[in-house]
């Protein structure tokens, strides 16, 4: 009777602590609730709008992805409930959040796990940092609901229901392109290698029919950043992939170059105040490994997850950022709580160390990203021309011209945006003419971006609109 007992008091426990999760990760991302639509939005949401079904699921040549769920129908029914409401749009995506951190508490159970330990990997996974690009910009939804049908899909093979599995492994991978880190990852954690090797043979045929569509049938724009190559500096995004899961900002892979480190300690110092946790959370990470003398194999476990997670970007050498931790953070996340779960002497003091460092970590990092990152910029940059527009210009006539012109500074300051001279960030947020176009709802709308110095003769039967947003 006592052990039944206890069981339900930690039942009820499991129960209470993830509303506190829940809460916690709100307040720390609740601002993003109402961050605009911007660049790749206004193209989505254009294609849902002049497109059919059929071509929601069609591979294009133009665009690097191909993400039925996430992209296209994502923004189709969201379009249809929340109409331009962007706060509707990232509820969604936050409620994917918030499933995504009951998936990890039940599949690190699965991976015999103590209840404590994954509830405290839950907590880690949704507070962290590298979150804040995925729960702020909409078209970067991927990066959240793609995760969802991921650990669902893994946890489901691991319980064996691999006809589930294989159903939500179909689904994933229609949201995202690292879904294909399943394979890799099944086998590193599942044990039985040869039996779920059989087992994963109709997820690899699946898997090698879409590369080859994606890289031989219509291969993707593999140019600029998507450029695929093998160079020193994927070492380099490897540390810093590491580096941000513990909360360091993005930023400072920016400004830290480890070929010249005491220049780069000079030029990352003022950022001082938001390294000291991220390095002490490292420390503790370190140190929990060698006394509770976590295995090889628990190690090759999880960094080889860490690898598998991060394998669809590594070999994009010039395309790092911390939304891609997604899966592979899961791997150090394993070998921590692998750690923590044997640990016996100091285990709660140092439990309760590494949680509270890690949400203040966290939370500086995300304030310091929500000032300073380029997309709270872009997306107010958007939000005041299309509202500044949309209050000019009513009922814009098919074959309108608009030319949009930079606002001036009082303007600027009020909607809390800062344009650059040299780049073309009106034209950048808007993308070209998607953005009018979806608004107006038609697809004869041009818009054209120039300097005040700069004019273009038009026929004079075209109606033109010039928008240079002013308080005036």
């Amino acid at each position: 009777m006592k052990i039944k007992n206890y069981k339900l008091k930690i039942e009820k426990l499991t129960l209470l602590i993830f509303p506190l999760i829940f809460v916690v990760t709100t307040l720390l991302f609740y601002p993003s609730f109402n961050y605009y639509f911007f660049q790749d939005d206004w193209f989505v949401l254009n294609w849902v709008q002049t497109g059919n079904l059929a071509s929601f699921f069609s591979f294009r040549p133009d665009v690097i992805y191909w993400r039925p769920i996430s992209m296209p129908l994502f923004f189709k029914y969201s379009r249809l409930l929340f109409d331009f409401n962007p706060s509707g749009f990232h509820l969604v995506v936050f409620l994917s959040h918030l499933a995504n951190i009951i998936l990890i508490y039940v599949l690190f159970r699965q991976l015999k796990l103590s209840q404590k330990i994954s509830l405290l990997s839950s907590f880690l996974y949704g507070t962290a940092a590298f979150h804040f690009v995925p729960l702020s910009w909409l078209a970067t939804t991927s990066y959240v609901l793609g995760p969802t049908f991921i650990l669902a899909a893994l946890t489901l093979f691991l319980k064996e229901r691999i006809i589930g599995s294989f159903i939500l492994f179909l689904a994933s991978l229609a949201t995202s392109e690292f879904t294909l880190t399943i394979l890799p990852i099944a086998l590193i954690v599942g044990g039985k290698a040869r039996t779920n090797f059989k087992r994963l043979l109709p997820f690899g045929l699946v898997a090698a029919v879409y590369l080859l569509a994606r890289f031989v049938v219509v291969p993707i724009p593999a140019t600029g950043q998507y450029e695929i190559s093998l160079q020193p500096k994927i070492l380099t995004n490897l540390a810093w992939y590491f580096l941000w899961i513990f909360n360091f900002p993005e930023k400072m892979a920016t400004i830290f170059f480890f070929a010249n480190p005491a220049a780069s300690l000079a030029v990352v110092l003022p950022f001082a105040r938001l390294l000291i946790l991220p390095l002490l959370l490292i420390l503790i990470f370190v140190v929990v490994i060698f006394k509770s003398r976590t295995s090889f194999e628990k190690l090759f476990r999880g960094f080889g997850w860490f690898l598998a997670g991060i394998t669809p970007v590594i070999f994009l050498p010039n395309h790092a950022y911390p939304m891609y931790l997604v899966i592979a953070s899961l791997g150090i996340l394993y070998i921590l709580a692998v750690g923590l779960d044997k640990l016996k002497i100091f285990a709660n003091l140092i439990i309760a160390v590494f949680a509270i460092s890690w949400l203040l970590s966290s939370l500086l990092t995300i304030s310091f990203s929500r000032k300073n990152h380029w997309i709270s910029n872009e997306q107010a940059i958007s939000r005041a021309y299309v509202e500044y527009t949309r209050m000019k210009v009513k009922d814009p006539s098919a074959g309108s011209i608009f030319i949009f012109k930079p606002a001036d500074l009082v303007f600027s300051q009020k909607n809390k945006f800062t344009l650059v001279e040299t780049e073309d960030n009106v034209k950048q947020v808007l993308n070209g003419d998607d953005a009018m176009q979806v608004f107006y709802n038609d697809s004869t709308i041009k818009s054209y971006y120039l300097t005040h110095q700069q004019e273009i003769d038009f026929p004079a039967s075209l109606p033109i609109f010039v928008i240079a947003p002013t308080l005036e």
